[in-house]
C-alpha cells in the first residue's frame, strides 16, 4: 500500500450484534473514498461472511475471545484483515473440497467462495493465536 494509507482497527467480543459494527466502520471508509454502491455491496457481504465466520466458526461465539478486524486503505484499493482467536488449526483444504464437491448447502464453506468471488484477493492464515482472513479490493 501506499504511503498515504489509512487505518482504522476495532476488536470486539464474539457475539454476531457486533457484526454491525464492522460494517458501520465500513460505511464510513465508503464515504471518505466515494466507493459505488455495487461495489460496496460486494465488500460489505465479504465482510459480513469473514466476521460472521471469525465468531461462529473461529471463536465457537465464546464470549470470553475477541474479533479484530483491520481496515487499511488508499486511493487505489482496500485491505481488510479478520482475525479470530481459533487455537486449533483449520483445514482450508477440507472447505476447499466442500465448494468444489458443490456441497453448497453445507454449514461451512459457503463464506469463502463469496469472499473469493467478490474481493480480488483473499487470503487464508493458521497463525499462533488465531486463524486470520485478508481480503482486497482495487477501488481504480
Amino acid at each position: 500500500m501506499a504511503k498515504t494509507e489509512q487505518r482504522i482497527a476495532i476488536s470486539f467480543r464474539s457475539d454476531l450484534k457486533y457484526t454491525e459494527l464492522s460494517v458501520l466502520v465500513l460505511g464510513f471508509i465508503r464515504k471518505l473514498l466515494d466507493i459505488p454502491e455495487d461495489v460496496f455491496f460486494k465488500i460489505e457481504i465479504s465482510l459480513r461472511e469473514a466476521t460472521n465466520n471469525a465468531i461462529v466458526h473461529g471463536n465457537g461465539r465464546d464470549p470470553e475471545k475477541r474479533v479484530h478486524v483491520e481496515f487499511l486503505w488508499d486511493r487505489e484499493r482496500l485491505l481488510i484483515r479478520v482475525r479470530d482467536e481459533n487455537s486449533r488449526q483449520v483445514d482450508l483444504q477440507a472447505l476447499e473440497d466442500k465448494i468444489h464437491d458443490c456441497q453448497l448447502l453445507s454449514f461451512s464453506g459457503r463464506g469463502i467462495m463469496i469472499i473469493r468471488s467478490y474481493m480480488d484477493r483473499f487470503e487464508f492464515h493458521c497463525r499462533p493465536g488465531g486463524s486470520e482472513v485478508l481480503m482486497e479490493k482495487k477501488l481504480t
